[in-house]
Formats: C-alpha cells, structure tokens, sequence
C-alpha cells in the first residue's frame, strides 16, 4: 500500500511514490518537473517494472536526466540495474558510499536473498550540487545510517533516504552505521532546510521540515 497518494505537487513538479513490495515498502520517486519534462528517479527499489510504467506515464524514461541514490542499502537499490539501462541517466552517489555499493553482491543476498549488480557510478564528494529533473539540487551530507547518506534538496521538498522518517530515524547497527554521526547529521539538515520544506524518506509518509524541526528538538535529548 502507499503510504501517500502521489502525485504531491510542488511548484512546478510533481512527486510519484513508487513503493516497493513487503517486506521493505521501499519509497522510489520519480520527480517530474512539469515546465520542461524532465525527470529524475530516487532510490529506485525493488519494483523496476512499476518504475518503468510511471516514467513512461509521465513521458518516457528519455526525460530521465539522473539517478539520484541517497544511500546503498539493497532495499533502494534493486531496481537500480534496470532503471538505469532503461533511462541512460547517470547513476549519482556519494564518494563515501564506496564501501556499500560495492558490497552490493553480498548486501542483496543478505537482504534480498539474491546478489544485486551495480552499473558504473557518477561519484561527487563533499556537498557538491547536482543536476536532476532540469534543476540544481542541492546535497546535505547527512552519515550515519551509512558513510555516504545524503538528503537531495530540491525547490520546497526533500529527500531524505533513511535517515530521517516521520516520526523516526534510520538504524545504526549495519556495518558503517554510527548513531552519534546520524544524530549530529538530523541536528544540522533540520536547521538548515526551510520549515515549509516537505520531507520525502525511504519508508512511510512525508512531513515537513518544521514538523520535523519540532520533533527533533524533544527526540535528540534521549539518543
């Protein structure tokens, strides 16, 4: 089931969910920038084929200009082969996310019960801006649920991956989890993005930043 109904519109985009079957109910988006076409897809997860539909509901998956990862873990990342070769976009991910997209063999069988394949990777490092659905995104380095986790910033909405759900933040106990870095991450993102800001996660609803903000400032005193 979806955790919202999509799409969510923003100024000149609008937000699909996609969402992955059980047990993950993983949220794949398609961004779609309405003025121009162009689209981006997030976390493309375990539902290849119902990303493919929305992309060509939406105009084809040629409009697709990136592939934005907000981090490796198999569960946002199993549809990732085939929606790449599908679009021809880029595959964008964090430097510092190495270490678990090339574990993405092992992961997937852990998780998924099957090795996932990885294409060839557009590495950036630091917070440097990206391009995606027509526009720069901006990027907040947010570590901790893994090394390289990142939320992509675009005009009035977020995506925040597992680091940060309604109501909850990811897990720390994988390999590259550290909960004091997560913690120091959400501290930083929820002061920096507008309060009006929607936050899309990995899993569940979205929210707003200021929702949030407020949550954050009763949550961190007891992690």
């Amino acid at each position: 089931m979806q955790p919202f109904e999509s799409p969510v519109v923003v100024g000149d985009y609008e937000i699909h969910v996609v969402v992955s079957d059980p047990p993950y109910y993983q949220n794949c988006y398609v961004v779609k920038h309405v003025p121009s076409g162009a689209q981006a897809v997030v976390d493309p997860g375990d539902a290849a084929e119902r990303i493919a539909a929305r992309l060509a509901a939406n105009g084809g998956a040629q409009t697709v200009d990136a592939v934005l990862l907000t981090h490796g873990h198999p569960d946002h990342i199993a549809g990732l082969e085939a929606t790449a070769a599908l679009t021809g976009a880029p595959v964008i991910a964090h430097e510092n996310e190495r270490p678990v997209l090339d574990a993405a063999a092992e992961w997937g069988r852990a998780l998924l019960g099957r090795p996932l394949a990885v294409p060839a990777l557009t590495w950036f490092g630091g917070e440097t801006a990206q391009r995606a659905a027509g526009t720069e995104v901006q990027v907040v380095a947010t570590p901790g649920h893994t090394p390289g986790g990142v939320c992509f910033v675009f005009p009035g909405f977020a995506f925040t991956g597992d680091t940060l759900f309604k109501g909850g933040v990811g897990r720390t106990d994988f390999p590259g989890g550290d909960q004091a870095t997560l913690v120091a991450s959400i501290g930083r993102f929820v002061a920096a993005v507008p309060g009006e800001t929607l936050l899309f996660s990995g899993h569940g609803p979205y929210w707003t930043a200021r929702e949030a903000r407020r949550w954050w400032g009763v949550m961190a005193e007891t992690m």
